[in-house]
This record gives C-alpha cells, sequence and structure tokens, in this order.
C-alpha cells in the first residue's frame, strides 16, 4: 500500500503547494498587494501550465482595474489554456461588454482590456468565441461584431452570416417576419455588407436580401394593436413585436427601431450600386409622396429602354417602397390606432376613418366602351378588377375631400392618391404585375388586414363597386367568425361600404338590409335632446372639378355614420317611388320619416312627396303619428285636410286596440272625425322636441321588416 502513495506524492505535493501560493496571494491582496503579485509570479514561474495560478493573477489585475497587465495576461492564457470552461467564461464577459449599449465601469474596463489587445490576438478571440458558442444567434451576433471591426473579414465571413441567420429563422418554430434573427440581419448584417465592394454577388442575391428587409419593416411597423385578445387582425409575425425574449420579438431601447422608412431607401440606394442599377430614378426619401411620385413616374416616360433590368429593377423596387410607404401613412391617418407603433394614449381615443361615396353622383356610360384606351384614358383596371359584366356601370373619378376639423390634412390625402397611383403603375406592366404578385403572396400580404383596407377604399375611389364588395364580403364573413359584431369596432365600418356598394350596383334591398344590420352594433347617441351634433362640411380641393365625386373620410361614429345611412335610405326609396314609377304610400311614409334628420335638408324632397300625395288624392301611413314629429310636415299635412290644401283623403293612424270604432278622416266627414283629427295634430305637435336620433333608431330598428320588403 505504501508503494502507490509514493508515486502520487509529489503530484499531490505539486497541487498542494500551487493552491497554497494562490491562497497565500488571496489572503495578501488587501493587506499587501506587492507581495501577492510577487508570489503569484513565482507560483507561475514554478507551475506554467497551472491555469488556477494564472486566472488568479488576472484577478487581481483586472480588480485593481490594470489595463494593459489584465490583457497580457488574458492574452496568455487565450493561447496556452483555450479549452477551459474557466477561460470562456470570461472571454464572454468580454464580449458581451463589447455588445452592450448600457455602460457600467465593469463594461468599461473590459472594453478598455480588449481594445489593448493586438488586432490579430482581437480578432482570434472573436472568431474563437463565434465558434464555442452554442447558441446560433449568440454566434451570429460575435460573427456580426468581428466584422464590424474587421471589414476586411467580410469577404470571406459576411454573406456565411447571412445564410447563418436565414438558416435559423428557417429551422425556427413558426417564426414570422419580425423575430431577432431577421432584425438582425436587416437592421445590422445587410447594411454593412451591401455597402462593402466587389462582393462578387448576383442581382438576384441581392433583390432576396432587399424583399426580406421590406418584409421585415413593414410587419414590423404594422403589427397589430393587441385591442382585444380577439383581435380581427390576422398578424404574420410574433403574437407583440414589442417583446423581446426567446427569439419572439424586437425591441430597442426605446422599444421601437428609428427611421425604418429612410433605412430602408438607405439600403435600396447600397443594393442598387452593387447591381449596377440606375439609382437616378430612385426618388429621395426627403421629398413629398407626390414629388416622390412624380419623379418615378417622370423618369419611367423618359427612358425608352425600360426592359432592361438596370433600369426595370430599381424603378420597380422604388415604386413598392413608395406604395407601402405612402399606404402605411394613410392606413395611420385613418386608423393609429390599429397599429403597436403608433398606438399611444391619445390616439387610443380616436374611432377608425371610413370612406363614404358620394351617393348622387351620376353614373356614366357603359364600361363596354374604348376598352382599348383604358390605359391612356387614365381608367385603367388591376387585373380581375372587372364585375365581371361588360355593362356594369362606370362612375365619375372621384377626389378625396379635405376637412382639417377631422384630421384630413393634405398630406392624408396625398398619401392616398399617391398610394393608388403607384398600385395602378405596378400592375399596368406585365414585369411588375407579375413582380408584385409573387411578392405580396410571398408576403402573406392577404393577411395584411390594413392593405385590404386600403384596396376596398382605392375600389370605392376608382368606382369598382363589384370588385370593393367582393372583398368587403369576404371582410364580414372573416370578422363575423371571430367575435360578436357589436364588440368588433371593425365590422361597422365594413357594414357601412358594404351598404354604399350594394347601393352603387343597384341593389337597394341589400344595402337597405346592410343599413340595418349596421343599426344594432351603432352605439347608442350621447345626446340628451335634439340631434347630434351634424358632421363639419368637407372642402372642396382645389381645382377639382364640379364633375368629380367628392368622397369624404369621416369617424366611424354614430353621428358622422347616421347621416349616411339616412341618405342611402332616402335614395333608394326615391328611386323606387320617382324614378321607377312604383308609387307606394308606405314608401312615401317611410321617406317622411327620414327626411326629418337634419331638416330642413330634404325640404325639397319633401315637397315632391306632398306633390305626389296631393297627384293620388289620398294617402294611407298608419304609424305617422309613431314617427313623424316636425312641425313643418305636421303643418303640412294639417294642411292637407283643408279645403286649400285639396281636402286630401288621409288615413294616419292605426286600428285601435279598444272596442272603438276607428274613425277614418276624409273630405266628407262628419265634425267629429274633423275634431279627432285636429286633436291628434294638436297631440303630436308637444313631441316636436324629441330626439330624433333615438326616433330614428326605434323607426330603422322596429320597421326593419317593412323597410326591407318595400326595396324587394
Amino acid at each position: 500500500m505504501s508503494a502507490p502513495m509514493e508515486v502520487d506524492e509529489p503530484m499531490e505535493t505539486e497541487v498542494s503547494e500551487s493552491k497554497w501560493l494562490v491562497e497565500k496571494a488571496r489572503g495578501c491582496i488587501k493587506s499587501d498587494a506587492y507581495t501577492a503579485k510577487s508570489l503569484l509570479i513565482t507560483a507561475r514561474t514554478l507551475f506554467p501550465q497551472d491555469l488556477s495560478i494564472q486566472f488568479e493573477a488576472y484577478c487581481i489585475e483586472k480588480a485593481a482595474r490594470n489595463v494593459k497587465p489584465s490583457a497580457a495576461l488574458l492574452l496568455e492564457m487565450f493561447k496556452h489554456f483555450h479549452e477551459e470552461a474557466i477561460l470562456w467564461q470570461e472571454l464572454q464577459l468580454v464580449t458581451h461588454a463589447l455588445q452592450s449599449e448600457y455602460q457600467d465601469t465593469s463594461a468599461e474596463f473590459l472594453q478598455e482590456l480588449f481594445e489593448s489587445l493586438p488586432a490579430e490576438a482581437q480578432f482570434d478571440i472573436l472568431l474563437r468565441c463565434a465558434d464555442h458558442a452554442t447558441d446560433t444567434f449568440e454566434k451570429c451576433k460575435l460573427k456580426l461584431l468581428m466584422i464590424k471591426k474587421f471589414p476586411d473579414a467580410i469577404m470571406e465571413h459576411g454573406v456565411v452570416l447571412v445564410e447563418s441567420l436565414l438558416e435559423a429563422e428557417k429551422a425556427g418554430d413558426k417564426l414570422g417576419a419580425v423575430n431577432h434573427f431577421r432584425k438582425l440581419l436587416v437592421c445590422e448584417v445587410l447594411p454593412i455588407i451591401c455597402a462593402t465592394a466587389n462582393m462578387q454577388l448576383s442581382a438576384k442575391q441581392y433583390s432576396k436580401w432587399l424583399q426580406r428587409a421590406m418584409e421585415f419593416y413593414m410587419v414590423y411597423l404594422s403589427q397589430p394593436n393587441r385591442r382585444s385578445e380577439t383581435s380581427p387582425v390576422s398578424p404574420t409575425g410574433p403574437p407583440d413585436v414589442l417583446t423581446q425574449g426567446s427569439g419572439m420579438g424586437v425591441q430597442d431601447k426605446d422599444g421601437m427601431l428609428a427611421n425604418p422608412w429612410k433605412n430602408l431607401h438607405q439600403l435600396l440606394i447600397l443594393i442598387s450600386e452593387r447591381c449596377d442599377w440606375v439609382t437616378k430614378c430612385i426618388p429621395s426619401h426627403e421629398r413629398s409622396f407626390r414629388d416622390q411620385w412624380q419623379h418615378i413616374s417622370g423618369s419611367h416616360d423618359k427612358n425608352e429602354d425600360f426592359h432592361s433590368s438596370t433600369l426595370r429593377k430599381p424603378t420597380f423596387y422604388a415604386t413598392v417602397l413608395l406604395f407601402l410607404r405612402a399606404v402605411f401613412k394613410y392606413a395611420c391617418g385613418i386608423d393609429p390606432n390599429q397599429f403597436a407603433s403608433m398606438s399611444n394614449a391619445t390616439t387610443s381615443q380616436q374611432p377608425a376613418m371610413v370612406l363614404l361615396d358620394d351617393l348622387e353622383s351620376k353614373k356614366k356610360s357603359k364600361r363596354h366602351k374604348h376598352k382599348k384606351r383604358k390605359y391612356e384614358a387614365g381608367e385603367l383596371r388591376d387585373p380581375g378588377d372587372s364585375d365581371g359584366s361588360d355593362d356594369s356601370p362606370q362612375f365619375p373619378p372621384a377626389t378625396v375631400c379635405l376637412n382639417k376639423s377631422l384630421g384630413i390634412t393634405q398630406e392624408l390625402v396625398d398619401s392616398f392618391q399617391t398610394a393608388v397611383d403607384c398600385w395602378q403603375f405596378l400592375t399596368s406592366h406585365e414585369l411588375f404585375e407579375k413582380d408584385l404578385t409573387w411578392l405580396l403572396h410571398r408576403w402573406k400580404a392577404e393577411k395584411w388586414q390594413w392593405l385590404t383596407a386600403f384596396q376596398i377604399d382605392k375600389f370605392i375611389y376608382r368606382g369598382e363597386f363589384g370588385q370593393c364588395l367582393r372583398l368587403l364580403q369576404d371582410e364580414h364573413k372573416s370578422l363575423a367568425q371571430i367575435q360578436p359584431a357589436e364588440e368588433n369596432p371593425v365590422m361597422l365600418k365594413t357594414l357601412v361600404q358594404m351598404t354604399a356598394a350594394y347601393f352603387r350596383l343597384g341593389q337597394y334591398s341589400s344595402a337597405c338590409e346592410m343599413t340595418l344590420n349596421a343599426m344594432w352594433i351603432l352605439p347608442e347617441s350621447t345626446s340628451e335632446g335634439g340631434s347630434q351634433k351634424r358632421p363639419p362640411s368637407p372642402e372642396r380641393q382645389p381645382h377639382s372639378s364640379k364633375h368629380l365625386r367628392q368622397l369624404q373620410l369621416v369617424p366611424c361614429t354614430t353621428s358622422m355614420v347616421m347621416p349616411f345611412f339616412v341618405q342611402l335610405l332616402l335614395l333608394s326609396y326615391k328611386k323606387k317611388t320617382f324614378h321607377h314609377g312604383d308609387t307606394n304610400d308606405s314608401a312615401l311614409g317611410h321617406m317622411l320619416v327620414l327626411m326629418q334628420y337634419d331638416w330642413p335638408k330634404e325640404e325639397n324632397l319633401f315637397f315632391e312627396v306632398i306633390k305626389r300625395i296631393k297627384k293620388e288624392g289620398e294617402f294611407a301611413y298608419t304609424i305617422f303619428f309613431n314617427y313623424v314629429v316636425c312641425a313643418d310636415m305636421l303643418e303640412e299635412f294639417a294642411f292637407l285636410k283643408t279645403e286649400e290644401g285639396g281636402k286630401i283623403k288621409l288615413d294616419l293612424t292605426a286600428t285601435p286596440q279598444s272596442s272603438q270604432r276607428q274613425r277614418t278622416i276624409t273630405r266628407g266627414v262628419s265634425k267629429g272625425g274633423k275634431e279627432d283629427f285636429k286633436a291628434a295634430m294638436e297631440r303630436q305637435m308637444t313631441r316636436c322636441g324629441e330626439n330624433v336620433d333615438q326616433l330614428l333608431r326605434k323607426f330603422l330598428t322596429t320597421e326593419r321588416d317593412s323597410l326591407l320588403q318595400l326595396l324587394m
């Protein structure tokens, strides 16, 4: 038993002696630092292969904040002990300090330590740390740090880094376009690589990178605000873009990426330069939307060799970028609270805007003429825009009215007009349309509710109501499956625009049905007497023709939407009664009730109804006294009973519930009948101060069946 102990004794003695020297040095460090250092120098000389001695010496120098001695010791350990776990832990602290945005004294010291190392050593440390890292994201961040500090390494490691990030994203479990891999790629890696000349990469490769960058920024900016757990908007990104952790989201110090549109524009310029594309066709990011559009359009018109990829590609991507930026600006303007990137305490109180059509503008000639000159005439339709009927009506061009009191500024209108122009431009060229269709499909843009909302408004603007209705029907079906209509603010907007589309297509019964459906989810009026405040009058666009359809953007609220519903119903009954020659007392009576809204706006139509009643010589509307409370109307009907008024035969009361015999008021009645009519009118006059908004709401819900039946 004694022989083995004699063999092991020298090793045990050596370990115990080195450990004793380390412990002795630790004990002296506070009272006598020089003695501690001397002991460790002795220990390092005696035991050069003992990492604990080397590391203890490093820790002492580090604690004393001696940069150069610490750096020398770290470098020596890196050369001789690069397989040891304790060394990698220390190197990890150094690399984290290099990447940290939040500086403390410890991080600052480690940064100084690293910078004092020779450049070759810095490169080797970063490269080996990256190779040693087990976490893919950490490995990529270290490679990024390496190419930032050593641009000469971009040629060898840059493309590999991009491929690593793309593969990591692909391997992720259902990661959307917004994730920490894509953010690192788009915001930090691509700008460095694309700014490097002589990379020997194809234009196709650069184009793919640009497409991924555009998708990232677009999905990031348009991430839906979590207004409810059952948000009708279907995000393509992670559940919460502003939440960091587990790779599910990205976040900066202030929670937002800075200057996303500017960064994307700069990336387009860099890639165009690498691909030898014509950059002069790309407008300046700082110019207005209309100026940028004019630049692209003018550049296209001046260049004959448009089929050349060096001109076609930058024009395409510049137009797509402008289109997305303009649509996003418009979407923020009409409903800023729909996006997490834009929502705040102020916008959360703002209702969404809805684009309302000018229902009274006249239809133009049929569409089937002059098809060959559609683009030249500025009436080009998107592929698939046709309603499927050659004789579907075509409507006059439109303009969106300004209304500064509602926030409808020239800038907002310009953003919408620019988006429409860009879309028309992109879909008017076969190659552009093919590329755009592929891009939107790859990005799963059909899930971008804000883009669908723009397409609906675009169809309204261009008078393409068949295509508009198809989109709205799909939207309505989708929304109905998500949550109850009364809890979904998007549903009301959808119903409002469906009413206009049905009306424009001559489907008045369906338009009426959508209106009445909307009444069930329309918020109650908050006014206590009379009617709600009417919407402010819009401002006509400067230099706009009186022949243009005047579209309005208004908040999707009761006070703004009710006038539209009333106008639509009035026009529907007017067309049926006056234009189609189908005189019906109930239809005329319903018109009377509706005309009370915003009286005397429809005074001329009221006298047309009176004229029709006089022509017929009689009028029966047994719910007259339930809903007609306008003093002017009551006086006019009282006058109709007189000799001067024509002694019209009127039946305005329903059959009583009591056993008393009904008295029909006619021209040859007894004095008792006249007195009853007079008393009824006097009683009705006492109701003239009633809230018309609430009265109409009751009318539209209670008389739903009758309202619909008359338009069948």
